[in-house]
C-alpha cells in the first residue's frame, strides 16, 4: 500500500479512530456499501522492547492495510496463512514435536516425532527420518486457533502487553430501505440493514459509511468462511448520530454489536420524519435521442410513469438529513385506513437540501395512446452536407378514470438540432434536450395534445 494511501486511510477515519481510543470495551467497525470493512482494535500481546515477532488471531483480512496506531511501536514484517487446513497448521509448527496415536498388537500407543519438513512430510522418529506419519496426530487444543493467525513484526521502543491497530476486511455490508407514507400526515422512514457475511466480532462499536471513496488496485481475495444459516435479528430503537467526514456521511450506531456470521441487523437509520409527496405523471417521448427515425404505423399504447417528487427545504427536519442510496417503498391508505404498498423504487445518494424523485413503475387509472399524424423528410441542399430534416406530427390520447384531475407532463428528449414547431398545449424548455407539454387531464374525463417536432440528423 502506498503512502499516500494510507494517509487517505487515516485521513477518513480519523474522527472514528479518536472514538475507538477512548473505549476499551471493545473494536470499532466502520461498514461500507461495497462489503469492505474497517477494523480498529486492541489485542492482548506479550511485544518485547526491540525487535520480536507476536502472533495474532485477527482472522481473514488484508494483510497490506494493516496499520499499527500504538506510539511507539514500528511495524515490519506480516506474515499471514488463511488457510485452516490441517497441511496450513503444520506448516506452522515446522520443527516442533507431535505426539501420535498408533495401534499395536497391545492396543493404543502413543510416540514422539519431529516434523523436519513438508511437500513431502518428513517426520523424525528417534534416529530415523519417516516420509510419512507415524501414527494419527494428536492436535493440541493450543495449536488449532479458532481463526486464522498473523505473524507480525514488531519494533516497540518498551515492553507492552497490548497493540492497538486498524485493518480492513471483506465480507459484512450494509444497505438502505425507506418506507415512504402519503397523505396529508405523510412521513418518511429510514433503516439500515447490517448483513454479518463472514465478519465474526464480538462487542463492537459500529459506524456506517455512505458515499463514493474511489476503488484502489485489487488485491490477492482472502479465501471466504463457510456461512450459517441466517437469521433477522432487530436492533435496538433509537437512531444513529451522523457527521461529514472527507466527501462521505458516516453514521454512528448507538450501543454495540456483535457480528455473527450469516446473521442480519436492522436499525432505525433516523426518526420518522413529516414529508410531503407530490404524485406525477409522465409519458415519454416519441422520437430518439439520437440518429434518425421512420414513419411509424397505427396508434401505439404508451407506459404513463408515476413518480414521486419530495422537496428538501435546508432547515427543514427533513431537509437536513443527509439520505443514502437505497431502496424506497410507498404506502397508502386505504378507506379503512389500513396502509397498503403501492410502489417501489430507489434513490442515490442524496446530499441535505437536495429533493428526491422516486419512480415507482406505471399508472393503472391513467392511460396514454401516442399517433403519429404525419411524417416527412427532406434532404439538405447545402454544398458538402449530408443531413436529413424531419418534420413529424404527433398526437397524445390521454384518459383519466380517477376521481380528480391530474397533470400529466408529457416529454420529448432529444440531443442535436430539434425544435418544437406547434403544439396545442404551450411547451416548456426544460433544457436544450427536453421540452414538456403539460397537459391537466379532468377527472374520469379526456384530454388530447398534438405537436410537431423539426429535426436534423
Amino acid at each position: 500500500m502506498t503512502r499516500t494511501l494510507r494517509l487517505a486511510m487515516l485521513a477518513l477515519v480519523a474522527p472514528a479512530m479518536v472514538a475507538a481510543q477512548q473505549s476499551a470495551d471493545g473494536p470499532s467497525v466502520t461498514l461500507f456499501n461495497s462489503g469492505r470493512v474497517l477494523i480498529r482494535r486492541t489485542l492482548p500481546a506479550a511485544i518485547a522492547a526491540g525487535t520480536s515477532t507476536v502472533s495474532l488471531p485477527l482472522g481473514i483480512f488484508e494483510p497490506a492495510s494493516l496499520m499499527l496506531l500504538e506510539p511507539g511501536v514500528k511495524l515490519g514484517r506480516v506474515s499471514f496463512d488463511g488457510a485452516s487446513t490441517e497441511e496450513a497448521l503444520l506448516r506452522r509448527h515446522i520443527g516442533e514435536e507431535f505426539q501420535f496415536e498408533r495401534m499395536n498388537g497391545t492396543g493404543m500407543s502413543v510416540i514422539s516425532a519431529r516434523l523436519i519438513a513438508l511437500q513431502p512430510e518428513r517426520w523424525q522418529v528417534g534416529g530415523a527420518i519417516l516420509f510419512g506419519r507415524p501414527g494419527q496426530i494428536r492436535w493440541e487444543p493450543s495449536r488449532v486457533p479458532s481463526t486464522p493467525v498473523s505473524d507480525l513484526t514488531l519494533t516497540s521502543d518498551r515492553a507492552r502487553s497490548s497493540v492497538k491497530m486498524l485493518y480492513a476486511t471483506s465480507g459484512a455490508s450494509w444497505g438502505v430501505s425507506y418506507s415512504l407514507i402519503l397523505g396529508a400526515a405523510g412521513r418518511i422512514e429510514g433503516a439500515a440493514s447490517i448483513m454479518s457475511g463472514t465478519l465474526d466480532l464480538a462487542n463492537a462499536e459500529v459506524q456506517l459509511l455512505a458515499g463514493d471513496i474511489g476503488v484502489q488496485a485489487p488485491s490477492p481475495s482472502p479465501r471466504a468462511y463457510a456461512m450459517s444459516a441466517k437469521a433477522v435479528n432487530a436492533f435496538e430503537d433509537a437512531a444513529p448520530s451522523q457527521e461529514a467526514v472527507g466527501e462521505a456521511r458516516l453514521y454512528t450506531l448507538p450501543g454495540r454489536i456483535t457480528f455473527t456470521p450469516g446473521t442480519q441487523l436492522v436499525t432505525p437509520l433516523f426518526d420518522p420524519t413529516p414529508a410531503r409527496a407530490e404524485r406525477r405523471f409522465t409519458v415519454s417521448g416519441g422520437i430518439p435521442f439520437w440518429g434518425g427515425f421512420a414513419q411509424e404505423e397505427d396508434e401505439r399504447e404508451v407506459p404513463v410513469a408515476v413518480t414521486y417528487r419530495l422537496e428538501r427545504k435546508l432547515g427543514t427536519t427533513f431537509g437536513d438529513l443527509p439520505l443514502p442510496g437505497g431502496g424506497v417503498q410507498v404506502f397508502d391508505t386505504d378507506k379503512a385506513g389500513r396502509l397498503q404498498l403501492i410502489g417501489m423504487g430507489a434513490i442515490g445518494h442524496t446530499a441535505p437540501g437536495e429533493e428526491l424523485n422516486i419512480s415507482t413503475g406505471t399508472a393503472f387509472d391513467v392511460t396514454a395512446k401516442r399517433t403519429q399524424t404525419a411524417f416527412t423528410t427532406t434532404r439538405s441542399t447545402a454544398p458538402n452536407t449530408n443531413r436529413t430534416i424531419a418534420m413529424a406530427s404527433y398526437r397524445v390520447d390521454l384518459q383519466n378514470a380517477k376521481d380528480s384531475a391530474v397533470v400529466v407532463e408529457v416529454r420529448e428528449d432529444r440531443g442535436g438540432e430539434w425544435s418544437i414547431v406547434e403544439s396545442s398545449v404551450p411547451v416548456q424548455k426544460r433544457s436544450a434536450t427536453r421540452a414538456v407539454f403539460p397537459v391537466t387531464v379532468p377527472a374520469k374525463g379526456k384530454a388530447t395534445l398534438t405537436y410537431r417536432v423539426r429535426v436534423v440528423w
